[in-house]
């Protein structure tokens, strides 16, 4: 998945949640639930459409930080969610195709965490099946919205 879900569902579990020591490892752990959901994956290394992923790794983003933002307004563990949401998201620097990834997999404490995200992961090729790339990352955003509005009337009540 892209970066918005992850986010999003990351803010959702500390606003859920509330309690530090709770919201951070689940949030941490909803990276690998939802990437064992079928996604694309965007490399930005291979040049093929790259400005259609960049804008569409871009609008995701943006639509995470806008979705945060919200869950987290007027909450008195405002800070718990932003954490959550920041807790989230890590798990996709433990790719080994960057320095940070390359480090982890051969340290012996973090290397399971690497393989665990790319054995886990289930990747759509990109172009293949707009439904099977992002139907499922649009889905998640959408569940979250609606957990949250409902979450806003049942405390305005």
């Amino acid at each position: 998945m892209l970066a918005g879900p992850h986010l999003a569902v990351g803010a959702l579990t500390g606003r859920v949640f509330r309690r530090a020591w709770i919201a951070l490892p689940l949030a941490f752990a909803s990276h690998y639930a939802l990437d064992a959901l079928p996604h694309s994956y965007l490399s930005l290394r291979e040049p093929g459409q790259l400005p259609l992923k960049l804008a569409i790794a871009i609008v995701d983003g943006l639509i995470g930080v806008a979705l945060v933002l919200w869950i987290a307004r007027g909450q008195p563990h405002r800070w718990v969610i932003l954490g959550a949401a920041v807790a989230a998201t890590p798990v996709d620097l433990f790719n080994p195709v960057n320095p940070l990834g390359r480090w982890l997999a051969e340290t012996p404490g973090a290397a399971w965490l690497v393989s665990l995200h790319m054995e886990g992961s289930w990747h759509v090729p990109f172009g293949s099946d707009w439904l099977a790339e992002f139907g499922l990352s649009v889905a998640v955003l959408l569940l979250v919205a609606l957990a949250a509005w409902a979450g806003n009337v049942r405390q305005a009540t």
